[in-house]
């Protein structure tokens, strides 16, 4: 023990004084009171003032001297009286308090009060004096008292013999012992004892100081033997757990403690779900809060009461403890441990989180003793999946076992559960196991897309790389590593690299009985692909017909394609009215290699075409069939055909259920029912969930081709031209026919030719109205009402571009033609730029710029005359011509306006012929570059030189 001399730290007028005193109060006991004092020169001290609220304001207290000030105030009398009484004023409240209310309410607040301000006494600067009572004003420096800092052990002795139980009690400060025997004693707390002895201040923990006072006046206590057991399961007991003793002639044993950790999974007190953690030693458990040191039990014996003691191991419970705060669990109570708070997270979520919190930490099952006290018991041990899958000739079997324990369950009965984001699954002993929440990503797809067979999951064979992910030993074709053939020798064209790609692709699906789209942007040629698998096929000698369905307007251009790239295959054109409608059109078939039908005719013979086994089935421009609610769509479903393909600029048009739509007929069930791909891909994509977009991808990747033209630029000229042949409608087939023959049987007339003149008139005039109703009849007669072949192709073509970001120039010799154009884009709300010989100049400029610059405006309308000069629109990138004129140089000016210098990407040109009418004819005479043809393009007047034989030739 160390005495500390307090001083006072603040400044005080003269020779004055703030101290604290230990006072004798006559109804409250003894306290502690701060005085002002006045020092006189032999150290007396004159206690000028006692307990005044304005002490607070002496001048350089320091924060612990006004806060033990503050609790001192607290039990002055007036305090205590606003608090336990009604009386106006002290002296009353004095006289009339009953001692019960001391004892009872008001010595146990002032104590609490002492408590809190012994610990502050070294710091506060205050001098501590013993001065008895208020009627003391003197005090001398004798009456200074000390402040035993460090804590002072107290040492119990217990002997038991047959005359009784004699203890006695020693106090061990830093100096040694401290002598009690004969020494005065101002106890200020009960307990903890808080007492003056030898003008020394000490503070005895778990100690009542009861226990002391025998011993001021003797040296031991006798206990009788009648009432030694009952002294030893109480006071000794509660000596042990405290403080040290020693013992003879009791049954008293130090042991090691069985100790143990529980973990409990509990409502906390907000309700929430929480882990609380206890420790038990020898049975008993114990809050992981407790302060215990020194446990001690109590064994009644037949004769003597025993006592087993240990103490607490409180490093092994500050690891136990770590092993949850280490591994992300916080404290969010006295003995409460939960997970850090998840935004929107519902109770329900927060218990599973446990739940796999606790299944993932193995480390902490072999540490605690799990319980349970929640509503519902759940399985806390390991899931263990065991999973094979085998490949057969079109689909996978997957064999999995998941163990809980004793119990093995079949995957597929969690099929439902996965996929309606249920996670408690009811085990057969009743408890709820908790699927682990990876099982709703990593298998999430597999639960969609595969079909229950008894215990057992089937995936079909294009769902190899979920067949994978679940068992790496299934091997995973890739279309790029393979061994793949090159393109056929009766093929009549050199496929440039990306397209000789597309070819071995289109193989690769065939070899492994995929189905699949080619997506290539317009212009890169997919047809030119297609038919090089059609060639190949050829060479492998299949004995069942393709079928390729097309748009009207596109028959004749395969025809075409067709016969100029692999003419070796026997293609059977299946339309028109007087068409074969049998049952035996399947074994017409079966003499081609290829059959070729519109959407139109398939929707209209499903009854027949259903009957017919085809090898492929190829839709071209398939966002056709991208509403599986339209007629043609069940059409298509109902054929039957071992391999499928789809080619399309624009796979997904307005949502990502047109991809659903062509995939469920390419590869049925590829992407679960339409319903399940709503909820689970297009929704989440719709709102930007870039998971589900990078899941849908990686299952649609292996089946879909697309390149745009920026990919392959390196492989491309800067100038792609192609002609596009379109059938016309029925409807103005029968216009055109009855133009056709009028204008024929009047170059037969004689009559005609007996004027020069009249005849280049009349002629001149059939043709123009040929032109016209070539490209649409309405243009001729405003009463029409059907459709025209070339228009519906070239809208066709020019939304698959406006879909895929592209600007297209549309030059016609007609300005009512482009008008047709012009009033359909403005009834569907589509922008557009127009220049005709009519615009002015300041118009023109604004168009130019318009097209140029506004990313809404895909398609650019211009007449042949007002396109001729003074136009630079680099900005397109596709050049559409809607019909051949008289001079070529007209055309390869229309090309310049979007080919040119400071062009930075390719071009491609689509000329538009209406096949069967004198468009046809006139491209077929330049080609063969006769000389009619030379006379008919080059000439100012085309009919100059043309005899009658030769206009006859173009009304065939």
């Amino acid at each position: 023990m160390r005495e500390i001399a307090y001083f006072c730290a603040a400044i005080w007028t003269m020779t004055e004084q703030l101290i604290l005193t230990v006072y004798h109060h006559p109804k409250w006991g003894p306290l502690l009171k701060p005085a002002r004092v006045e020092v006189l020169a032999n150290g007396e001290l004159v206690v000028l003032e006692t307990g005044q609220a304005s002490f607070v304001e002496w001048p350089g207290l320091n924060q612990t001297a006004l806060d033990i000030l503050r609790l001192a105030a607290g039990y002055d009398d007036k305090a205590l009286m606003r608090s336990y009484s009604r009386e106006k004023t002290t002296t009353a409240f004095l006289a009339s308090v009953q001692p019960s209310v001391v004892e009872t309410y008001i010595r146990p607040f002032i104590e609490r009060c002492l408590l809190k301000m012994v610990p502050l006494l070294p710091a506060a600067g205050l001098a501590l004096y013993a001065r008895g009572d208020l009627k003391n004003r003197t005090l001398w420096p004798d009456d200074r008292l000390k402040v035993q800092e460090e804590k002072v052990s107290v040492v119990f002795s217990f002997v038991n013999g047959p005359t009784g139980l004699r203890y006695t009690l020693k106090v061990l400060g830093e100096q040694g012992k401290v002598d009690l025997l004969g020494a005065t004693m101002t106890v200020l707390c009960q307990e903890p004892a808080v007492v003056v002895l030898n003008k020394v201040l000490y503070v005895f923990e778990h100690l009542d100081a009861k226990k002391i006072r025998p011993f001021l006046t003797k040296e031991h206590v006798e206990v009788p033997p009648a009432s030694v057991n009952t002294y030893v399961k109480t006071f000794v007991r509660t000596c042990l757990q405290h403080h040290t003793v020693h013992t003879e002639g009791l049954d008293v044993l130090s042991i090691v403690p069985k100790r143990q950790a529980f973990l409990s999974l509990e409502s906390g007190l907000d309700g929430c779900p929480a882990l609380v953690v206890s420790f038990g030693y020898e049975g008993k458990k114990y809050p992981s809060d407790h302060t215990r040191q020194t446990i001690v039990m109590v064994e009644e014996q037949a004769e003597r009461t025993a006592l087993r003691w240990f103490t607490t191991d409180k490093v092994w419970e500050q690891e136990c403890i770590g092993l949850l705060t280490t591994q992300g669990l916080k404290q969010v109570g006295a003995n409460h441990y939960a997970l850090p708070p998840v935004q929107d997270e519902v109770m329900m979520d927060n218990t599973h989180n446990l739940v796999d919190w606790l299944r993932a930490h193995p480390e902490v099952l072999e540490t605690y003793t799990i319980e349970q006290h929640l509503d519902k018991q759940y399985y806390l041990g390991e899931v263990a999946v065991t999973m094979t899958v085998d490949a057969r000739l079109d689909w996978f079997d997957v064999q999995a076992l998941v163990r809980f324990g004793a119990f093995e369950i079949p995957f597929g009965r969690f099929r439902h559960h996965i996929l309606e984001n249920r996670r408690e699954y009811v085990l057969p002993d009743g408890t709820l196991a908790i699927l682990p929440e990876a099982w709703f990503v990593h298998y999430r797809e597999v639960c969609l897309f595969a079909k229950t067979k008894g215990d057992s999951l089937v995936l079909g064979k294009h769902q190899f790389r979920l067949a994978h992910a679940l068992d790496p030993r299934v091997v995973m074709p890739e279309p790029m590593t393979e061994a793949l053939p090159e393109a056929p020798t009766t093929l009549q064209a050199l496929l440039r690299p990306y397209q000789k790609l597309g070819f071995q692709w289109l193989v690769w699906l065939y070899q492994h009985g995929f189905g699949g789209i080619l997506a290539d942007d317009m212009g890169l040629g997919k047809t030119v692909q297609v038919i090089a698998l059609l060639a190949y096929l050829e060479q492998q000698a299949t004995t069942q017909p393709s079928l390729i369905v097309v748009p009207t307007s596109l028959v004749y251009n395969w025809e075409q394609e067709l016969k100029r790239f692999a003419p070796q295959l026997k293609v059977y054109t299946y339309t028109g009215i007087k068409r074969l409608r049998s049952k035996d059109s399947g074994r017409v078939f079966s003499h081609s290699h290829v059959v070729l039908t519109t959407y139109g005719i398939l929707r209209n013979d499903i009854d027949w075409l259903e009957t017919c086994a085809f090898h492929h089935l190829i839709l071209d421009e398939s966002q056709y069939v991208k509403n599986p609610d339209a007629l043609t769509y069940k059409a298509v479903e109902r054929l039957r055909a071992a391999f499928r393909l789809a080619l399309t600029g624009t796979p997904v048009e307005n949502s990502l259920m047109d991809l659903w739509a062509q995939f469920n007929l390419l590869n049925e069930h590829m992407l679960g029912p339409r319903a399940v791909f709503k909820k689970v891909y297009m929704n989440p994509i719709a709102k930007e969930d870039k998971d589900r977009e990078a899941a849908l991808l990686a299952l649609i990747t292996p089946f879909l081709l697309r390149r745009t033209k920026q990919e392959v630029t390196p492989e491309l000229p800067l100038l792609l031209e192609e002609t596009v042949y379109c059938d016309m409608s029925q409807e103005q087939e029968a216009v055109y026919s009855k133009e056709k023959n009028l204008l024929r049987n009047s170059l037969l007339d004689e009559k005609t030719w007996e004027q020069a003149g009249q005849a280049s008139f009349l002629t001149l005039q059939g043709l123009m109205r040929l032109r016209l109703l070539a490209n649409h009849p309405v243009m001729v007669d405003s009463t029409f009402r059907g459709e025209a072949g070339k228009f519906e192709q070239v809208l066709m073509r020019l939304e698959t571009l406006r879909a895929a970001g592209h600007k297209v120039l549309v030059f016609s010799a007609f300005v009512r033609h482009l008008k047709l154009f012009a009033a359909r884009f403005e009834a569907e709300g589509q922008a557009y730029a127009w220049l005709s010989g009519s615009t002015t100049p300041a118009d023109r400029e604004k168009a130019i710029c318009r097209f140029a610059e506004d990313p809404d405006v895909a398609c650019f309308l211009i007449s042949l005359k007002a396109g001729g000069v003074g136009l630079n629109l680099t900005a397109a990138d596709y050049v559409f011509i809607l019909d051949p004129w008289w001079n070529p140089a007209s055309e390869m000016q229309a090309l310049s306006r979007a080919h040119r210098i400071g062009q930075d990407k390719q071009v491609f040109v689509y000329r538009f012929l209406t096949s069967q009418t004198i468009e046809e004819k006139i491209r077929r005479l330049q080609e063969n570059k006769s000389k009619l043809a030379e006379t008919f393009v080059q000439s100012g007047n085309p009919l100059l030189h043309l005899d009658k034989e030769a206009l006859l030739r173009l009304v065939e």
